[in-house]
Formats: C-alpha cells, sequence, structure tokens
C-alpha cells in the first residue's frame, strides 16, 4: 500500500486534503479543513463498485485519527468484515477490535517507511552527504520508535490473556496498563534529542520483566538507528556503505 499522501487543492476544490491509493480499487480521502464541530470527514471508495462508490465514511477528532480509521476500515473490508459504522453502537470487542486496527495500521506504515528510509539513508552514505544522512537516521529513528510503540500497545493486552496463572479481569486490566504506561515511555522517545540506545535498552527491559516481548524487527531498528547517527557523528561513513 502507498502512503497517505497531501494534496493542496484538486478535489471538488475543498481544500487541503489526503489520499491514500491502498489498492485493489480502495482509495481513502481525509480532508484536512475540519468540519464547524472542530471534526476531520474521511470516507473510502471502492472503485469496484457499481454506482456510488464510498463504502464508509466519517469524521474523527484529529487528522491523524481520520486517517488512522480509513486504514482501519480497508483492512475489515480485506478481512471480509463489515467496517463499524460511524455513529452505530458498538459492543467492547468492536471498540477494542478497532482500536486495535487502528494501531496495526500505523504500525504497518511504520514498517514501511522504516525501509524506504534505511534505503534512502544508504544512497546518502554512499554519495557522501552526511549532513542529509544524519537527517534520515534520525527520522529512522522516529519511525522506528512509534512502530515500536504502536506494537507494544498493540499486544498489551494480550499479553495478559497469555499467561499461566488464571488472573482477574481488574488483574488483567492493571497488567495491560502498566505495559501501556512503559510503552508511553519509548513514545516520548520519538522527539527526545538526549534519548541514547542505553535508554530504549533500559525501557524494553522493563517491558521484558512484564513478560512483554518487542517486536524483534522494529527493536532492531530502533538500535540501529542510533548506531547509524553515532557512526555518522564519528565521521565513520565507511563503515555505513553496506550494500
Amino acid at each position: 500500500m502507498n502512503d497517505w499522501m497531501r494534496r493542496t487543492k484538486g478535489l471538488h476544490h475543498v481544500g487541503p486534503h489526503w489520499i491514500r491509493m491502498f489498492g485493489d480499487g480502495f482509495i481513502g480521502t481525509a480532508f484536512e479543513t475540519p468540519n464547524a464541530e472542530g471534526r476531520y470527514a474521511w470516507y473510502v471508495a471502492d472503485s469496484q463498485l457499481a454506482g456510488a462508490k464510498t463504502f464508509r465514511q466519517g469524521v474523527a477528532p484529529s487528522i491523524e485519527e481520520a486517517r488512522l480509521t480509513a486504514d482501519a476500515a480497508v483492512l475489515d473490508r480485506k478481512r471480509g468484515r463489515g467496517a463499524a459504522v460511524e455513529g452505530a453502537m458498538l459492543t467492547s470487542t468492536d471498540r477494542n477490535r478497532r482500536r486495535v486496527d487502528r494501531l496495526l495500521a500505523s504500525e504497518e506504515l511504520a514498517r514501511s517507511l522504516i525501509e524506504d528510509l534505511a534505503k534512502y539513508h544508504h544512497e546518502l552514505v554512499r554519495a557522501g552527504d552526511a549532513k542529509a544522512a544524519d537527517r534520515i537516521a534520525l527520522a529512522l529513528r522516529r519511525a522506528a520508535l512509534i512502530g515500536l510503540t504502536d506494537y507494544m500497545r498493540r499486544t498489551a493486552e494480550f499479553r495478559a490473556r497469555s499467561g499461566s496463572a488464571i488472573v482477574s479481569p481488574a488483574e488483567m486490566q492493571a497488567d495491560t496498563e502498566a505495559v501501556l504506561r512503559v510503552a508511553n515511555e519509548l513514545d516520548a522517545l520519538a522527539n527526545d534529542p538526549t534519548a541514547t540506545a542505553d535508554t530504549v535498552e533500559l525501557i524494553t527491559n522493563k517491558l521484558r520483566q512484564m513478560g512483554a516481548f518487542p517486536d524483534a524487527e522494529l527493536y532492531s531498528a530502533v538500535i540501529q538507528s542510533f548506531q547509524l547517527r553515532v557512526a555518522l557523528d564519528a565521521g565513520r561513513l565507511e563503515e555505513l556503505d553496506v550494500d
């Protein structure tokens, strides 16, 4: 799937908006200008449908939430499930499924971004552009930390359910909230200029001790992003020129 792309005009003259081509005929749109209630409209169209193409639409409290809700709606459709209708009464299971799907959509986007940034970083290193490579390494760090945080949030509740001991709902909720608090510490590192790989290791060790294990691929990308910046700071570009 392609990422969301911003457009300043061209769609019904509505001003700035975001578009995403999901593949299989699915096209998502999120409008950047809020409505009178301060909410952001979105919809997903299916070009394979006859007549009216829109199969799901709604409003969200932020433009980011609008995009993620559209992502989750497409995931529902591709899995053969009915996407939740905006404003409809939802069960706790429906609400949890929607939350998990949004996190999964964000996590998948982060994985794709990490891959693209890593390739671009190598190209800049080979060209000898250390300044630009450093900026990309920082962007890679942010994307990897956000992806890892989304993974921990998405799996927090499942970790609480998979323990060998039988726990009460209250204990399960407490376990989940404990993992989420530590995940928030990871999230804060994305924009912390003082963060180091040791800081990440300290926080992820807390999660491991709680029985919540970070995704290996995303964790590796986070650590690699710090190593890239250290090598760049030391002027060791030759160590980063790998195929």
